[in-house]
């Protein structure tokens, strides 16, 4: 994979260095305005420049390997146009960098630190009227799963609603919801945006086993069965899963497929743990 710090594009491209430099192009916008104070060099991508502003991308490399910030100014159209064997593009993505649709046309925020909070920088400064909005539906995303994962549930649950506010058709965040919602004990809240996220898409793994989990909690064992059996299905290589399954279909009456299932999984299961559930539910289901 290519290192983002041992890009040498050999690309004969025009690049104009805006810090310091006045020019037509790069006539003062809100967007410009609003981050002026900010740190990091401005470069503008275009076909044709002036001779004195006559460069190549490696300019934008060496700023950047200098640790500094780096703005550049460049549509998808030059970009294509411009790097043909995709060096450039491959290089910026493996730079995280934040897209920002401004006045002039699209801006990326190419962070010399590749740690950087990208959402506190757009929420700190205020930049997220120009934020791209899915990418920063994908940075709320990503703030609950951290947040889930250092169990601040109402925190995460918090930071979810804000990305499905920006993209209310993303199954991953109903389902970090609803994970949230599990963990602050608030199974039947979680029912909602679990329903949610299998409807959006019903190969949610996560979704799937999460609904089938919180029906278990709320002793509603029949509709348990159907979205831990598809839990199953999706990833038969996590056969614990089909415990769940056995317990939903033993305690909503079905004992005979349930005892079934149990087999299946004592033959799949090596921890003793598991293999006590699974005898203790088998008494259950035997009449033991």
């Amino acid at each position: 994979m290519m290192s983002v710090r041992k890009f040498v594009a050999p690309l004969l491209f025009a690049v104009l260095f805006l810090a310091g430099c006045q020019s037509s192009q790069s006539a003062g916008t809100l967007f410009e305005e609003a981050t002026a104070g900010l740190p990091g060099q401005r470069f503008y991508l275009a076909v044709v420049l002036p001779e004195e502003y006559e460069s190549t991308l490696k300019k934008v490399n060496q700023a950047y390997q200098a640790g500094e910030d780096v703005w550049l100014f460049a549509s998808d159209e030059v970009l294509d146009q411009m790097d043909g064997g995709e060096e450039f593009r491959a290089w910026l993505g493996a730079t995280r960098p934040l897209l920002f649709h401004t006045e002039a046309g699209p801006a990326y925020l190419i962070p010399a630190d590749l740690e950087m909070d990208r959402l506190a920088f757009v929420t700190d400064h205020h930049l997220e009227k120009w934020a791209d909005v899915e990418q920063l539906a994908s940075l709320w995303r990503d703030r609950g799963d951290n947040l889930r994962s250092e169990q601040a549930f109402a925190e995460a649950v918090d930071a979810y609603e804000q990305s499905l506010a920006l993209d209310p058709r993303s199954s991953d965040a109903y389902t970090g919801m609803g994970a949230a919602l599990l963990g602050l004990g608030e199974n039947e809240l979680a029912l909602g945006p679990l329903l949610q996220a299998v409807s959006l898409d019903p190969e949610n793994y996560w979704a799937q086993r999460l609904l089938g989990n919180a029906y278990l909690n709320l002793k509603r064992y029949a509709l348990a069965v159907d979205p831990l059996t598809r839990a199953y299905l999706l990833h038969p290589e996590h056969p614990q899963t089909l415990i769940g399954v056995a317990l939903a279909l033993g305690r909503s009456g079905q004992q005979e497929q349930a005892l079934r299932v149990l087999d299946e999984a004592a033959s799949a299961l090596d921890d003793p743990a598991l293999q006590d559930d699974i005898r203790t539910l088998r008494d259950e289901f035997s009449g033991q």
